[in-house]
């Protein structure tokens, strides 16, 4: 049915917003109506007060809304003084106050008191307690499968989900709520420890064993389950979570369920088992299902801050269901942020922090897929993600003991009774803390600077005579370290320590940092890396991570057009930030023997963080994806050797690009990958700024400082991001050489999807089931091939329905599946129902795998079972539409005339259909050439209709035509173009920047001020009335004028890596424009008066001479074979104003006329390509304080840049009018 396309949301979207699947689920009781009247309180009906604390907050609620009373009161007096009609011409004041009382009212939810109540007290005291009571848990199940190893199979499933779950860590309440119930269930188990022998015998000859085996593999599943089911849960966005709340709410909830059973089948088995008897038993029963309701009400009520803001807008914009179906609220929604995220930094917590994904189109549809896909898909496509990070957890807890090395020296920890420094493993740390008498923690610098007079000391005792009163730590080979143990490396040591940046270190730190230091190192070669090492590793990453990138730039001309989109989408989501990076990075340079002192380490990383990549195949979904592969510890640890890797696979793509067609999505999912990895460092940064704020020291000055300067421009890179600075920074360039690549990449391993189909039309065949056979005879006669079109508002609205029917299991209803002509599957699941007449009435109903609305249909076949027609509808109430199938070929349907033709003379359309329907047969079986041209001509228009949906462009017109197309091309035609659509490079390049003067998006020709601009250049349509536009902006000293010099840029290219190159080479080249185009007005000068003098009287020959001689002397010296510039597409000679191309070689001389370029929009001849840029030509302007002969048009321009500047200075006065005048309101 409809696609994702807006012809369709706006053929049917319309209509009305019941016909959505999905329904936003009722609010609170007391929110029925929030349209209240100006200044009249709003009546909340608040529950019965049970305790005083209840009570106080209804007081305290009732107060907060006389004072929202009181301030209407106080708006209304407001209103007609005259400070409001100045202020206020618009009513924002209104809205302003209607949004705060709603705000208001959202405080005021009935559910508070019951949420708040002591009831709930144990839940949720137990959902924020679930993290520390966790391990111990775990721990002692493990005790308790060492007596009963047939539980171990639950109980590892169970820490491994746990494990999970706290590397994501996300704080939603609801999957807390569902790990505690999780937890309450595994708590059964632990009765287990009175049980000794799980072999012995119990009433009715069974063991423990035998009794509870089976169960507690059936637990083990549905706690895997469970644990992809909240996995699935958590990567959806918050919209997601709001919009479809009630649906996944449903869905989790039959897993608290299935624990709840879960545990009463322990309960009852042990106590069975242990003789307590039945009665008893179910006595313990009873007991639990309370406790179980409750959590299970906790769990319906959880929803965060976030959730709430956002479901309130949600409602305000009309409910669940009407948002689904306008994609304009949708975008809306994409970039709400809710007002917590401000406390959210704040508390450095990463609650209500999103994945900032991709942006732009693309992300709509993928946020389409989301709402539009059903929770029970979404779980079956995350288990094979899932199943994978399953076991690279159950591989990092089998190792877990193997990566702690464990080193010759360390000391054994038995017991700690002299103080704290016998905690610590490591002898001369330990020696260190023991002389200073440290407690648990000292600060880090006092620690760095302890350290390195202990490693003098110890090379002083060295140089000495050695006697047996001495120990010395330090061995020969490791003499060259301590030239790094010093106090310009005091940082980089202090953060090798202190991993949580608190500026205090901790014995549980020390002994992290020296338990994991390589096998055979000695703590000083440890320190020595952490020193330097990391540094120039970091170093050598980054420089390899800025020559991939440039070679993906380069490789952007090689690109097969169908990989193009994807190409440029990759490098839009990846380059800026990626780059933020490498950009503020202190590099170092140091000797090559010194890197081969770690190098055997910096291998090892490379390859353990490879493997771990590989493992997920270079996707990764979540944080906790990203954590079981970099390993505990800060991201910048890891950053940017993860970073190469990723960029070195995806270059390996790039590659492939040039050669083949990939799968739209392989590049789509590599550069969310890599946006996983941001949301890692935006973590990192956050946590950094908070603490920083909170010791009450400069951010800003201390990222200058922190890991060697990594999250600098991070922390702000407006600077560095400046279009002043873009206009001299030069970005490294590489050539891009093949021979010097791996000429043996095996597709099949790096790629994650099969190659795009070369075939585009697939051959099906339909074979009959052996369940077709066994039917019922009403179901045999609709079983088979259909084709047919639906109709509502436009006859038809979607292409050309075809499927095949298939009898199902029970033989009394029937199925198909299918793929629609947009590109989703879709599945067909019917019955029937005999009807009195005698006639057999057919529903079924169409549900698509992703995007779409599920569909419903009721039908009758005609007398000949060749025609099933009747009414469809998104709701299976509310059929309003027609349609109809029949069993004729496709290339016979599309002959068919419109509906509208039968009714109105039903002969006529018959001859019609007959007729069309013969001719096409013919020319297809004769190879017309009519045939095929209409066929291509069809395709070109579908396609260009497609572009114009794509940028928002369709009108009405389009979507009759979409209309005239959509019944006259079979399902296969247009399956094909819109694979031809997702593959093929735009006709008009689509820009990331708005017009400055009518702030429409840019397409096909974009014109840049070379003049204007601080924070980034003015941009104009090439729209005349725009570029005759007089502009201001906040970061503009003076008004834009039309005489500024542009530049016409006619291909898409990156804003970031390649804008200062575009100004930069339009500068030289108007430069290089002006000097030529002045020595032609020079030349064009002296032909003139050269000809004018030969119309004299011959006898004034010799006084020729001289002016020939006075005039041509000084100009032409070094003219020699210079040739007046002309137009490379009329051929005439050029002047003010014209085109000069920036691309084409300075020796080539491109110039283009101003008629040329405006008829034609984009010349290609020679070298010379449509595509490239062009700055204007126009005689350089004088200073007009110097320039006293100003043309009137000049002065125009200068006075109503003026009078522009005078209104954004009006404009602001107004603003702050309207702040005091709220602020008195207030």
């Amino acid at each position: 049915m409809p696609s994702l396309s807006n012809r369709r949301g706006k053929a049917i979207g319309s209509e009305t917003s019941s016909e959505l699947q999905y329904s936003a689920p009722a609010g609170p009781p007391g929110f029925e109506d929030d349209r209240d009247e100006p200044g009249t309180s709003p009546v909340i009906a608040f529950p019965e007060a049970v305790n005083a604390e209840d009570l106080d907050s209804v007081k305290r609620l009732d107060s907060a809304f006389r004072m929202v009373d009181s301030a209407q009161n106080g708006f209304r007096k407001y209103q007609g003084s005259k400070q409001a009609k100045l202020v206020n011409k618009s009513g924002d004041l209104i809205n302003t106050i209607q949004t705060d009382l709603a705000t208001s009212r959202s405080y005021a939810s009935p559910l508070k008191s019951a949420y708040e109540s002591e009831a709930f007290k144990v839940v949720r005291d137990g959902v924020n307690s679930l993290v520390d009571s966790l391990p111990g848990l775990i721990k002692a199940l493990d005790e308790v499968a060492k007596l009963h190893p047939f539980i171990g199979i639950a109980v590892g499933a169970f820490r491994i989900v746990v494990e999970l779950d706290l590397k994501r860590r996300d704080n939603d309440k609801k999957i807390a709520s569902l790990f505690l119930q999780m937890k309450d269930m595994m708590e059964a188990l632990l009765q287990l420890r009175s049980v000794k022998d799980q072999d012995t015998m119990g009433p009715g000859g069974m063991t423990v064993k035998a009794r509870m085996q089976e169960l507690v593999k059936q637990t083990a599943d549905d706690i895997t389950a469970c644990g992809n089911a909240c996995d699935a849960y958590s990567k959806k966005r918050l919209i997601v979570k709001v919009i479809k709340g009630s649906v996944w709410e449903s869905t989790l909830k039959g897993y608290m369920d299935v624990f709840a059973k879960r545990k009463k089948d322990f309960t009852f088995a042990l106590a069975i088992h242990t003789g307590m008897g039945v009665d008893d038993a179910n006595r313990k029963l009873i007991s639990l299902d309370s406790k179980i309701d409750l959590i299970i009400e906790f769990f319906q009520k959880a929803t965060s801050p976030e959730q709430q803001e956002l479901a309130a807008l949600v409602q305000k914009k009309g409910g669940a269901t009407a948002v689904m179906g306008n994609s304009d609220a949708l975008n809306e929604l994409l970039k709400f942020k809710p007002s917590s995220a401000t406390n959210t930094t704040k508390r450095g917590d990463r609650e209500g922090v999103e994945h900032s994904s991709h942006s732009g189109p693309g992300n709509l549809d993928a946020l389409k897929l989301e709402l539009f896909e059903s929770p029970e898909l979404a779980i079956r496509k995350n288990l094979e993600v899932f199943e994978r990070k399953f076991k690279m957890q159950q591989r990092e807890l089998t190792e877990e003991m193997r990566r702690v090395v464990h080193h010759e020296g360390d000391r054994v920890i038995e017991a700690v009774t002299s103080g704290p420094h016998e905690r610590i493993i490591d002898p001369e740390i330990h020696e260190i803390w023991k002389d200073m008498r440290w407690p648990g923690h000292v600060k880090a610098r006092h620690f760095v600077l302890a350290l390195r007079d202990y490693y003098r000391q110890q090379i002083d005792l060295k140089k000495r005579e050695r006697g047996e009163a001495f120990t010395i730590h330090i061995s020969d080979d490791d003499e060259w370290a301590l030239e790094w143990i010093n106090i310009n490396r005091l940082q980089a040591l202090a953060e090798a320590f202190d991993d949580d940046a608190s500026g205090f270190i901790t014995i549980s730190e020390v002994n992290q940092l020296t338990s994991s230091r390589p096998e055979n190192w000695s703590l000083l070669h440890w320190l020595a890396y952490w020193a330097i090492g990391w540094q120039m590793t970091a170093t050598y990453y980054r420089d390899k991570i800025i020559e991939t990138l440039a070679q993906m730039f380069s490789m952007r001309p090689l690109i097969h057009p169908a990989n193009a989109q994807a190409v440029e989408k990759y490098l839009e989501t990846v380059y800026k930030r990626v780059c933020t990076l490498t950009s503020s990075f202190v590099c170092t340079s140091q000797s090559d023997a010194l890197k081969a002192r770690f190098q055997r380490y910096v291998d090892a990383e490379e390859r353990r963080l490879r493997e771990g990549l590989e493992t997920v195949r270079y996707d990764i979904d979540a944080i906790d994806t990203l954590t079981l592969i970099t390993g505990p510890g800060r991201i910048e640890k890891y950053l940017f050797p993860l970073l190469y890797l990723l960029l070195k696979r995806d270059f390996e793509i790039f590659r492939l690009c040039r050669k083949m067609v990939v799968h739209k999505d392989e590049l789509w999912d590599s550069g969310d990958t890599i946006v996983w990895v941001f949301d890692a460092v935006d973590f990192r940064h956050n946590d950094l700024e908070a603490l920083f704020k909170q010791q009450k020291l400069d951010a800003a000055q201390q990222f200058k400082v922190h890991a060697s300067e990594l999250f600098d421009y991070w922390h702000d890179g407006t600077k560095f991001w400046s279009l002043k600075n873009l206009r001299e920074w030069e970005f490294s360039e590489y050539e891009y050489v093949d021979e010097n690549e791996d000429q043996d990449i095996d597709a099949s391993k790096l790629l994650n999807y099969p190659a795009a189909a070369d075939a585009l039309y697939n051959i099906v065949e339909d074979i009959v089931t052996e369940n077709d056979a066994q039917a019922d005879e009403a179901v045999k006669v609709i079983l088979g091939r259909w084709h047919g079109l639906t109709g509502a508002q436009r006859w038809p609205i979607s292409p050309i329905i075809t499927f095949c029917l298939h009898a199902s299991a029970d033989h009394s209803t029937y199925e198909a599946s299918d793929v629609a002509a947009f590109g989703t599957g879709y599945t067909i699941l019917g019955g029937y129902k005999a009807k009195e007449a005698g006639t057999t009435e057919y529903n079924f109903s169409m549900t698509y795998a992703a995007r779409m609305r599920s569909v419903y249909f009721t039908g009758i076949l005609d007398e000949d079972c060749g025609t099933l027609s009747g009414s469809w509808g998104y709701d299976e109430d509310d059929k309003s539409y027609q349609f109809f199938f029949k069993r004729i070929p496709p290339e016979v349907l599309i002959a068919r005339p419109p509906p509208s033709e039968f009714e109105e003379n039903n002969i006529h359309a018959l001859w019609k259909y007959a007729l069309t329907a013969a001719q096409n047969e013919a020319r297809r079986k004769l190879f017309s050439w009519s045939y095929f041209r209409e066929r291509r001509d069809v395709r070109r228009e579908y396609l260009k209709l497609l572009e114009r949906e794509e940028n928002n462009l369709a009108i009405a017109e389009d979507l009759d035509r979409f209309a005239v197309l959509d019944r006259t091309v079979t399902c296969e035609d247009v399956r094909c173009f819109y694979v031809l659509r997702d593959y093929r490079k735009p006709a008009i390049p689509s820009h990331l920047a708005d017009c400055d003067a009518c702030g429409e998006r840019i397409y096909g020709a974009r014109l840049m001020c070379l003049k204007c601009g601080n924070r980034w250049t003015l941009d104009f349509c090439d729209k005349p009335s725009c570029l005759e536009a007089i502009k201001t902006r906040d970061d503009v000293i003076e008004p834009h004028l039309p005489t500024h010099d542009f530049v016409k840029v006619r291909r898409a290219f990156h804003q970031y890596r390649e804008i200062g190159k575009i100004l930069r080479m339009s500068d030289a080249g108007l430069e290089r424009a002006r000097k030529q185009l002045a020595k032609a007005v020079t030349r064009s000068q002296h032909d003139n008066t050269v000809d004018s003098a030969k119309t004299e009287k011959t006898g004034e020959t010799k006084a020729l001479g001289r002016l020939r001689e006075e005039i041509s002397q000084p100009d032409t010296e070094g003219d020699e074979g210079f040739i007046s510039p002309t137009c490379i597409s009329c051929s005439a000679t050029v002047a003010y104003p014209c085109w000069y191309c920036i691309d084409c070689p300075a020796e080539s001389s491109i110039y283009i006329c101003q008629d040329c370029d405006g008829m034609k929009g984009g010349i290609t001849v020679n070298e010379h390509q449509e595509s490239h840029s062009l700055v204007r030509c126009t005689p350089e302007k004088v200073d007009d304080e110097v320039d006293g002969a100003r043309d009137a048009q000049e002065r125009l321009f200068a006075v109503e840049g003026k009078l522009a500047a005078l209104t954004v200075q009006m404009e602001r006065i107004e603003k702050l009018l309207e702040s005091l005048a709220l602020s008195r309101t207030s």
